[in-house]
């Protein structure tokens, strides 16, 4: 069987809009997911107990469903109910709501790995919990769990891929509506795993250079 790929460079600018989308997404959930799973490891942390099970539930909830069910409880599910919610906003607010109980227990390991003699020495330099937490802790926390969060970001740009499902046209959904259209589905679907392996390496070698130049201390 040969592979003809000229059939497939018409549907190039669907392939590089798709990708745009998908690349939007990630981008937006995993900076809106981290903050939320900051924010979510914080609650699970608190002496508080309520605040603390209700972190924990979250985290547990989240992590123990597929993506792809929230995501059809956020479209199809509140649709029943006369909620209507774009194909994007649904990938925006599930995806997110995902993201922040995996970031959620990668700020906790990080957390954890902080010497518990750092602290006490920030409490014997006069400073408050506050300032603890945001001089002393969260730097070498932050340092700890970046390598996971890069994990998250290239993990997360290729789980895009599922909120074809729900209409959304990022990559995956042009590449079914190419195949569709060609019946090349070999050749589209090499091109679209180039794509997202070239686009998974960049983030990579990006969080790596990043990572030299800001935690060089």
């Amino acid at each position: 069987m040969d592979l003809v790929f000229q059939d497939i460079v018409p549907y190039f600018p669907l392939l590089f809009k798709g990708l745009g989308t998908s690349l939007y997404i990630t981008i937006i959930c995993m900076v809106a997911g981290t903050l939320l799973g900051l924010f979510v490891a914080l609650c699970k942390s608190s002496k508080n107990v309520v605040i603390s099970f209700l972190g924990n539930s979250y985290i547990e909830l989240i992590r123990n469903t597929p993506l792809l069910v929230q995501l059809y409880l956020l479209y199809f599910g509140l649709g029943q109910l006369h909620i209507d919610i774009s194909p994007v906003w649904s990938a925006l607010i599930g995806i997110t709501i995902n993201n922040g109980a995996y970031t959620a227990e990668i700020f906790r390991a990080g957390f954890s790995s902080v010497p518990r003699g750092i602290n006490e020495a920030g409490s014997a330099l006069g400073m408050n919990e506050t300032q603890i937490f945001r001089h002393v802790i969260l730097p070498p926390a932050v340092r700890t769990a970046f390598p996971a969060l890069t994990n998250q970001l290239i993990l997360l740009f290729l789980f895009s891929s599922v909120s074809s499902i729900i209409s959304l046209e990022e990559l995956t959904y042009q590449v079914m509506n190419i195949e569709s259209k060609t019946a090349r589905t070999l050749e589209v679907t090499i091109i679209a795993a180039v794509l997202y392996y070239s686009c998974s390496s960049v983030f990579a070698y990006l969080s790596n250079v990043l990572e030299k130049k800001v935690f060089k201390w």
